[in-house]
């Protein structure tokens, strides 16, 4: 509860204040405090009930003393007083606790015969004397007057204490004066604006608990106005007062805008000044007056008539400099204290000053020499870094700015600077070609200057192209000229290098091979230049338009894309086209030169593998195989130190592929198998696991992938068959033959529909019928039937081969015939148990013609596949198979057995797959 009263004086030596504090009791009857007899709690509610009921007999009413206050009035400083005061009894039998909270000041008024209300004089003289006071320590006081924190002398205080109580001014008064005399002060002298901020905050505060004039009003608002435009008339020159790199400056400029802040949201502000404008409105126009301002003064004091070319760069680095001084200072102050974009404000403007200034620039010179050139691309490269800005506006708004479309001005000056690069490119291959020296050193490959003199040219071309960060969308016809520029300069060196070469005679060389150091400089001077051409589609700039069309999205693709992008898409196909041709030519330029290595091998390497073959079995075949590694080992070795790793693994694996040749050429030399020494494949199997390792070198060398190619891998096949027995390689074939029927959908000879099954140790076989057999007759039919044999033989021994009846002139034959066999269930589930039918054409005077075959896996027929009896047969369905015919003539299997000569098992089935052969 706050009461406020004002008392006169008479003396202010000898009075007092005094307060009496009261309980008051309401009147009531005894009847209604005895009802109330229910509501007592406790014994100290008992208490109360019945001084309820002793105050209610009364005749009167009578109040309860609490306590009371006296205080002097000369304890009262001229400051006021304010506090708890305890509360005291006015004898000794009183009992009284508590405090009381009193707020007291002394104030006098001369009898002037004026309202007592009206003090506009005395609030005037206050003002007027703060104003003195402020101004005196303003000119006494030694540094920048930015810097005096408003803080006025004890002995003034004093004063302007005295004078505000005399003068009977409000606490909204004194505030209001002081306002005033600071702002009348500001106009004349730059202040610091945290001391206007306070004084703002002081008018604030008190403006709920007082009220001002019609005149007084009009007074602060004639102030707020001046103020608010003194402000903002600093905000249109804050680049000028407040620089970015001075935090001081900074700070004052904070504190500005938190003045013009806080004073937008002020209710004295909006009393006083009604019709004023936003002020954040007000500080967005300021700024859009002020940078084409900054921006002319600016342009004068940076460029001169004389120097304006060469000034530009200069004016444009300045303009950036500026631009990133107000996204990293000047906007967050806006933003954060007012709320404001400023840098997408500042920077729309500027965008739009730039924008004119440059196209203004380009076009004063049309035919510009070299030096203007350079001078363009200088600009270029300013005004790029000047667009990149634009990433710093909000998203999601139509800013429409100019800046960002700045490659569309220089792209003619962009393609006749690369028009210009590609003459001097070419003409540069040519001059390091005949400049070029060997480079020495004992720890480098053999190389000559002239390819680090082309790679360096490619890196400057390729940093240039870095530096332009030309859009993607508008790349294409840019990065075409640059990679025509590269790819012709590389495929100039590459013809002149391979030229130099073929001029020393070394593609006619042949013999023993010997190392040409010319040799290894041409093939390591076009793998270096190889290598970073091949990097080209691998640069982050580079890869989105030399990206290959992705064919996973290529269906519908026309329905969403535009004729811009299909065209954009093709073109990157076709620097695709171009950097691939360009590879493509370096690897045959380098793997002709390299190739040569190999032939120029072999017959070394023929002798040495002879030596392995038929050396006696009592050598062991490390020591057989060791002339041959040994001469490998001389020249690889040296190789490897000439060489770049990857040419060098070029010519390892050819080298490889000829030693694979010539252990081919051995095993296979025509030699029957009774001239062969009886560990003979042996040998050379182990000596293809010596040579692997040699050549894999425990990783150092080719990788074990490479090393099993298909040479390789056709070789260990065939030393494998060597090395087993009839028998087996004859079940190797079936299951060939078996695992390309399982491959066969198709054949120009026919199908055969059969059924069979396997119940109570027996397994019968139907063969219901053919179609489409190849007519083998010459009245355009055959006679065929079918011959059931089940394989291999040594898991059927005593299972003879049984045929269907002929069925005369016919090419879909139904034979509809049932065969048994009496086997077991773990025969027929013996890996590669098969049934083989086998389509013959009879003929009475003749052989018989074969027709075609096929093959059942009886793993997979019912009562072998599953455990389960077979209970309707002729429900089961038929299984059509694809009758095939023997085309591969050059078996393996069958050469090999073939060579055995002495095997009558082996020759018999030779024999047999030979009458099989497809157009014999």
């Amino acid at each position: 509860m706050n009461i406020s009263s004002l008392l006169d004086i008479d003396d202010v030596n000898s009075d007092s204040v005094h307060l009496d504090i009261w309980d008051h009791d309401d009147e009531s009857s005894v009847l209604e405090a005895v009802s109330k007899l229910n509501e007592v709690r406790g014994v100290r509610g008992l208490g109360r009930f019945f001084k309820q009921v002793c105050q209610s007999a009364r005749q009167s009413s009578q109040d309860d003393f609490l306590g009371c206050v006296t205080i002097p009035l000369q304890d009262i400083p001229s400051t006021g007083l304010e506090g708890w005061f305890k509360l005291e009894a006015r004898s000794q039998r009183s009992s009284v606790q508590g405090r009381i909270r009193l707020k007291l000041w002394l104030s006098t008024r001369e009898n002037r015969g004026a309202s007592e209300e009206d003090n506009w004089t005395e609030l005037t003289q206050h003002e007027s004397l703060y104003a003195t006071f402020v101004d005196y320590e303003l000119k006494n006081w030694s540094r920048e007057t930015w810097t005096w924190s408003g803080d006025l002398p004890g002995p003034a205080l004093t004063i302007l204490h005295q004078h505000a109580v005399q003068g009977d001014l409000t606490e909204l008064q004194t505030a209001l004066a002081r306002f005033v005399a600071a702002c009348r002060v500001y106009l004349k002298y730059p202040l610091d604006p945290r001391w206007m901020l306070q004084l703002l905050t002081d008018i604030e505060s008190a403006w709920m608990n007082f009220t001002l004039t019609r005149e007084e009003e009009m007074w602060l608002a004639e102030k707020f106005s001046a103020m608010q435009e003194r402000w903002l008339q600093q905000l249109r020159h804050h680049r000028q007062l407040f620089p970015a790199l001075h935090p001081p400056s900074l700070v004052r400029l904070e504190y500005v805008l938190r003045c013009l802040a806080y004073m937008s949201n002020m209710k004295a502000f909006w009393k006083c000044c009604p019709f004023n404008k936003e002020i954040r409105g007000e500080i967005v126009a300021t700024l859009r007056k002020g940078t084409p301002e900054w921006f002319q003064s600016l342009k004068s004091s940076v460029m001169t008539s004389d120097e304006y070319d060469n000034c530009f760069v200069d004016f444009c680095s300045e303009v950036y400099v500026h631009l990133q001084h107000g996204l990293s200072h000047y906007h967050p102050l806006f933003e954060g204290t007012n709320g404001i974009p400023y840098f997408s404000v500042v920077f729309k403007q500027l965008d739009k000053l730039m924008s004119d200034e440059v196209i203004s620039f380009l076009n004063q010179n049309e035919h510009p020499d070299a030096a203007y050139s350079r001078l363009i691309f200088s600009v270029y490269l300013e005004v790029k870094d000047l667009a990149t800005f634009h990433q710093n506006l909000p998203s999601g708004g139509d800013h429409k700015l100019l800046l960002v479309r700045c490659h569309e001005w220089f792209e003619p000056s962009v393609s006749c600077w690369l028009i210009v690069c590609k003459a001097k490119a070419l003409q540069r291959v040519r001059t390091s070609v005949e400049l070029q020296k060997p480079c020495e050193g004992d720890k480098l490959v053999k190389h000559s200057s002239s390819a680090v003199d082309v790679v360096a040219m490619f890196c400057q071309l390729r940093d240039f192209w870095r530096l332009l960060q030309w859009p993607k969308a508008h790349s294409i016809p840019l990065l075409s000229q640059l990679l025509d520029c590269i790819c012709s300069a590389a495929l100039l060196y590459a013809d002149i290098t391979y030229q130099g070469l073929m001029e020393t005679g070394y593609f006619d060389r042949m013999g023993p091979f010997k190392i040409c150091d010319e040799m290894c400089i041409a093939s390591n001077n076009l793998e270096y230049v190889y290598k970073f051409v091949s990097l080209l589609g691998l640069d982050p700039q580079l890869i989105y338009s030399l990206r290959r069309f992705n064919p996973s999205v290529a269906e519908n693709y026309f329905d969403f894309v535009t004729l811009e992008t299909i065209a954009s898409e093709v073109q990157c196909a076709t620097l695709t086209n171009q950097l691939d041709s360009t590879l493509s030519q370096f690897q045959v330029r380098i793997m002709d030169i390299i190739k040569r290595v190999g032939p120029q091998m072999q017959e070394a390497l023929r002798k040495a593998m002879f030596h392995v073959a038929w050396s006696p079995d009592t050598l062991p075949t490390n020591q057989a195989v060791e002339p041959l590694l040994e001469y490998l080992h001389t020249h690889l070795h040296v190789l490897n130190l000439y060489l770049l790793p990857q040419n060098f693994q070029k010519v390892l694996y050819d080298v490889w592929e000829y030693t694979l040749a010539e252990l081919n050429h051995q095993m296979d030399g025509g030699t029957s198998s009774e001239e062969m020494p009886p560990m003979f494949h042996e040998r050379l199997h182990a000596a293809l696991e010596l040579m692997v390792d040699f050549f894999h070198c425990e990783g150092n060398a080719l990788s074990i992938e490479s090393l099993h190619s298909p040479t390789f891998c056709q070789i260990e096949q065939r030393l494998q068959y060597h090395r087993t027995d009839t028998e087996t390689l004859v079940e190797i074939f079936y299951n060939q033959r078996l695992q390309e029927q399982l491959s066969t959908t198709n054949s120009p000879y026919g199908s055969l529909a059969v059924r069979a099954y396997f119940n109570h140790d027996s397994l019968c076989v139907e063969v219901l019928h053919a179609r489409d057999i190849i007519p083998l007759d010459p009245n355009g039919f055959s006679d065929p039937f079918v011959i059931i044999e089940l394989l291999p033989h040594r898991v059927f021994p005593h299972c003879n081969e049984q045929q269907t009846n002929v069925h005369k002139k016919t090419l879909h034959p139904i034979f509809d015939e049932c065969f048994e066999f009496s086997v077991s269930l773990e025969q027929c589930r013996s890996p590669g148990a098969m049934i083989a039918f086998t389509v013959m054409d009879h003929d009475v005077l003749t052989a018989n013609d074969f027709a075609g075959e096929a093959f059942l896996a009886l793993g997979s027929i019912p009562g072998v596949a599953d455990t389960t009896g077979v209970d309707n047969f002729h429900g089961l369905k038929p299984v059509e198979l694809i009758l095939m015919q023997q085309h591969q003539k050059n078996h393996p299997v069958l050469q090999i057995l073939e060579s055995r000569v002495a095997d009558r098992l082996a020759a018999e089935f030779v024999r047999k797959q030979k009458q099989r052969f497809a157009n014999k």
